[in-house]
C-alpha cells in the first residue's frame, strides 16, 4: 500500500489545477502532466513524450503523450482525460471546489443525504471537483508510468495518453486516435490492450470492470410549422405542438433501449426544447427543435434514424388529428377542416433538395455557417447542439420546403458503442486475463453507461461512416469530424478499470481513497503484468 501513496498527493496537486472543460484552462493541467513526464530520466534520456497539439483547435489544447518502449512490439495504453466540468454549482464554495480538505468543512455546512452525510464523516472519502472524474484514475496512470520507469524487469511498452475535452466533444481523444497510430508506425507499436481508468460503481459491494463503452447518438429535430395568429389557430400549424407530441412518444420511450450481452441502456432523453421566434406578437412561432440522446449497446445510428423517423411521422399524424377533432368540436363539418401531411426529411435529404434547388446559395449558407458556429462557439456564444438549427432552418428555405416538415439530422458529439467481446483479439486476450478479472472480489460488465473515450479505439460498426458524415451538419474538416479509418487500423481491446466514485458533476464529487492508493493502480499493475509475465 505505501508504494502507492503518492497517487493521493499527486492528484491533490492535479485538483488544484482548474481544468474546465472547453476552455484555455485545460492547457494548465496539460503544463502539469507534461512537466511531470519531462522529469521522469528515462523518459526524458529517450525523448519518448510530448505535446500533440490539436490542429485547428480553438483553445490550443493538446494531447499529453509518454511511451515507455521495451524490445518487444506489445503495448498496453492508459487512456485518461484531464479535463473536468466547471466549478459553477458550487455557488458560494466555489473558492473551495478545487482544495478538497477545506471544502469537506464547508459541505458540511449544507444539507444532505444520508450516503453524502456519512461519506463526509469518513476520511476514506476524498471531496472536490475532479476527484473522481476523472483525475484520481489520472494519478494512478501518471504514477505507474514512474513505477515502470525504474522497472529492469519489464519487458513490455506502456503509452500514457491524456486527453482535453472528454467532457464535450472529445476532441482530444478524436487526436488522440490519431497520435496512437502515428506512434504505432513510428515505434514499431502493437496495441494488445487499452486501459480507462474512468470512476466506477459498486455491484453487491464489489468494484465493476468493463470491457466496453455505450455508444451515445444525438438526434436534432427542427420542425416548421404554418404560422398564423392565435386568433384564427386551426388556419395554422404550430411547430411547438407536433415537437411535444413527438416528446412525449420518445422521452424515456424503452423501445428505444438497447440490449447486449445480457444489459440495457436507458432510454432516451431530450436536453432542449424550444421554438425560434425572436420577439413577441400574437401568432405561432414557425419552427421549433430540441436534440435528444439515444444510449446504444448494438444498434446502429441508421437503425436510430429510421425508427425515430416513424415515431415523428406518427406524431405529426397524431398531432393533425387532434387538431381536427378539436376544430370538429367547434364548428362540425366542412371544408375548412385543417389538414397537414406528416413530412419528415432526414439531413441528408434536405441537403440534396437544397442542392437541387439552389447549390451557389446551398453552399454559401453552409460555409458562413461554418466561420459562425467557429466564431460563437469560441466565444461561448452558443454550444454545439444549438449550432444545427440555423443551418437547417437556412437550407430549408433555399429548398422550398414552404409546408410543414420535420427534418432530423445527427449532432456532434457521437460515440460509437463499442464492445471488447467483438474484437478479433479478445478471446487470446481473456484467455492470458482471466484469473485476474473474474475473482469473487469483481463484478465484470460489458458496458460502461457513463460514456467514454473508449469509443474510439476500435470501428465495430462500418455502416457508421456514411450514415454520420451525411446526416451531421456540422461535420466538417476543423470543426467536427471522426478518424474512422484509423479506428479501424488500430482495432484495440479495451477495459475501464478505475477508483470507486460517487456523484460525478455534482458538488458532492468524491473518490473513494483505498482504490486511489491501493485496490485500483493493483489491479492494473496484476493486468499489466499477466501481458508481460512482470514478477
Amino acid at each position: 500500500m505505501k508504494q502507492f501513496k503518492e497517487n493521493l498527493d499527486l492528484m491533490m496537486k492535479m485538483v488544484a489545477v482548474r481544468s474546465d472543460t472547453g476552455t484555455e484552462r485545460e492547457k494548465d493541467i496539460e503544463t502539469f502532466l507534461f512537466n511531470y513526464l519531462a522529469e521522469l530520466p528515462r523518459l526524458q534520456k529517450e525523448n519518448t513524450y510530448g505535446r500533440c497539439p490539436i490542429q485547428g483547435d480553438p483553445y490550443g489544447r493538446a494531447v499529453v503523450w509518454g511511451l515507455i518502449k521495451n524490445e518487444g512490439a506489445d503495448t498496453v495504453v492508459l487512456l485518461n482525460h484531464h479535463d473536468a466540468v466547471d466549478i459553477e454549482d458550487y455557488g458560494a464554495f466555489k473558492s473551495y471546489a478545487c482544495d478538497p480538505f477545506q471544502l469537506r468543512d464547508h459541505l458540511k455546512i449544507l444539507e444532505h443525504n444520508v450516503e453524502v452525510k456519512r461519506d463526509l464523516e469518513d476520511d476514506n472519502w476524498i471531496f472536490g471537483r475532479g476527484t473522481a472524474d476523472m483525475k484520481g484514475g489520472a494519478a494512478i496512470q501518471l504514477n505507474l508510468m514512474k513505477r515502470y520507469c525504474e522497472k529492469k524487469d519489464f519487458k513490455g511498452n506502456l503509452l500514457f495518453l491524456s486527453v482535453p475535452d472528454e467532457e464535450t466533444l472529445s476532441a482530444g481523444m478524436r487526436r488522440g486516435v490519431g497520435l496512437m497510430a502515428e506512434l504505432k508506425k513510428r515505434y514499431g507499436l502493437n496495441y494488445r490492450l487499452l486501459i480507462n481508468s474512468e470512476p466506477h460503481e459498486r455491484q453487491d459491494g464489489r468494484p465493476l470492470i468493463y470491457d466496453g463503452s455505450v455508444g451515445k447518438i444525438m438526434a436534432v429535430i427542427c420542425i416548421r410549422g404554418k404560422k398564423t395568429h392565435i386568433g384564427n389557430i386551426f388556419e395554422g400549424l404550430n411547430p411547438a405542438f407536433v415537437l411535444s407530441t413527438i416528446v412525449t412518444k420518445t422521452e424515456v420511450n424503452t423501445e428505444f433501449s438497447d440490449e447486449d450481452l445480457g444489459e440495457r441502456s436507458a432510454p432516451p432523453a431530450w436536453s432542449c426544447v424550444k421554438d425560434f421566434k425572436e420577439s413577441y406578437d400574437a401568432s405561432v412561432p414557425e419552427y421549433a427543435g430540441g436534440y435528444l440522446s439515444f444510449l446504444t449497446l448494438q444498434k446502429t445510428p441508421e437503425e436510430i434514424l429510421e425508427k425515430l423517423k416513424e415515431v415523428c411521422e406518427e406524431a405529426f399524424r397524431d398531432t393533425v388529428d387532434r387538431l381536427r377533432r378539436e376544430y370538429k368540436k367547434l364548428y362540425g363539418e366542412g371544408d375548412n377542416i385543417p389538414h397537414f401531411e406528416a413530412r419528415i426529411k432526414f439531413y441528408e435529404e434536405l441537403l440534396k433538395d437544397a442542392m437541387k434547388e439552389d447549390r451557389q446559395a446551398a453552399e454559401a449558407i453552409l460555409e458562413s455557417s461554418y466561420s459562425e458556429v467557429l466564431r460563437k462557439l469560441k466565444n461561448g456564444e452558443t454550444n454545439v447542439p444549438e449550432s444545427n438549427f440555423k443551418m437547417i432552418i437556412e437550407l430549408m428555405k433555399i429548398a422550398r420546403y414552404n409546408k410543414p416538415v420535420a427534418v432530423i439530422a445527427l449532432s456532434p458529439p457521437y460515440y460509437p458503442c463499442i464492445s471488447s467481446q467483438r474484437n478479433s483479439d479478445w478471446p487470446r486476450l481473456w484467455v492470458q486475463l482471466q484469473g485476474v478479472l473474474s475473482g469473487p472480489d469483481l463484478f465484470m460488465k460489458h458496458y460502461f453507461m457513463g460514456i467514454s473515450d473508449n469509443s474510439y479505439a476500435d470501428l465495430q460498426q462500418e455502416a457508421d461512416v456514411s450514415c454520420v458524415s451525411a446526416n451531421m451538419p456540422l461535420w466538417r474538416e476543423g470543426l467536427y469530424t471522426l478518424p474512422f479509418e484509423e479506428m479501424k487500423q488500430l482495432s484495440v481491446p479495451t477495459l475501464i478499470v478505475g477508483p470507486w466514485g460517487k456523484d460525478l458533476h455534482k458538488i458532492t464529487e468524491r473518490v473513494y481513497l483505498p482504490d486511489l492508493i491501493e485496490n485500483t493502480p493493483m489491479m492494473i499493475e496484476r493486468i499489466i503484468g499477466e501481458l508481460f509475465a512482470v514478477s
